[in-house]
């Protein structure tokens, strides 16, 4: 399929999305052709997608071989942005069967070119004020609309501020079915304010020499999920930094947990 045609087709998907409103509280708006920001990255087709007060998200998507219909992964950034390196987590979660959505999420606050690239999403000052409302569910929406996705069968991969941006959305009525967070930022907005309201399965993973996110806080996040019962399972990973998925010891290790526990979850 040319990328005119899929454009065109994504956007007939969407158009009849915003009238249904199905399963979401943001209603993305307009979708065009993007450049790729990252052309040695194969397999993703890149496109903008237009949001509330004038933002704009760029988003790659990648599809899996098959006709589907497939169950969705959105992969939300970390505080670095849209990087090359997290790409390669989409097409290797791509691969093993999932419609995956990769996008800006939030501008973020860190002067890097991941940043650079998400300058028009979502400034970071705005998911701190409300989280709950700017917690990437532009692109969960969007997930949604695709042609081939099961709009039932949606799972979340957070990466570090974007492990807290999945909490935050699976707790505050995203309606997804899975959710996978790496070395999960919980301090700032602190998603143990709406955990009682949590009901996904969650796949937790941090390296117990991460740099930059305290461990102290995951446990204290862990242990309240287990106090009320919630369906999380916890791996730390012996003597590795941040974001276990991303990290040359643990990629391999923590992209297999992490593919399992999607399949599990969504492939029902």
């Amino acid at each position: 399929m040319s990328l005119r045609r899929s454009i065109a087709t994504i956007a007939i998907a969407l158009a009849a999305f915003v009238t249904n409103g199905n399963h979401a509280r943001a209603e993305p708006g307009q979708v065009s052709a993007a450049e790729s920001p990252y052309p040695d990255v194969t397999g993703a087709q890149w496109i903008k997608l237009e949001g509330a007060k004038g933002r704009k998200f760029l988003t790659a998507i990648f599809r899996p071989d098959g006709p589907g219909p497939f169950p969705v992964v959105v992969l939300l950034h970390g505080s670095d942005g849209l990087l090359k390196d997290y790409a390669s987590i989409a097409q290797e979660v791509a691969r093993a069967g999932f419609l995956v959505v990769y996008g800006c999420w939030s501008a973020g606050y860190l002067g890097t070119s991941g940043n650079r690239l998400c300058s028009e999403a979502t400034p970071a000052i705005e998911y701190g004020d409300d989280p709950a409302a700017n917690s990437g569910e532009v692109l969960i929406a969007f997930a949604r609309t695709l042609p081939g996705a099961r709009a039932d069968r949606i799972g979340l991969y957070g990466l570090s501020f974007g492990g807290n941006a999945a909490l935050w959305a699976a707790s505050t009525g995203a309606d997804v079915q899975a959710v996978v967070v790496d070395a999960p930022y919980v301090r700032f907005p602190e998603p143990l304010k709406v955990l009682p309201n949590l009901s996904a399965p969650v796949l937790l993973m941090q390296g117990t020499d991460d740099e930059w996110v305290p461990l102290g806080p995951t446990r204290e996040y862990e242990k309240a999920a287990r106090d009320l019962g919630k369906p999380l399972v916890a791996v730390y990973f012996e003597g590795i930094g941040h974001v276990v998925s991303d990290q040359a010891k643990s990629r391999a290790e923590a992209r297999q947990r992490a593919i399992a526990f999607l399949r599990d979850q969504l492939l029902k």
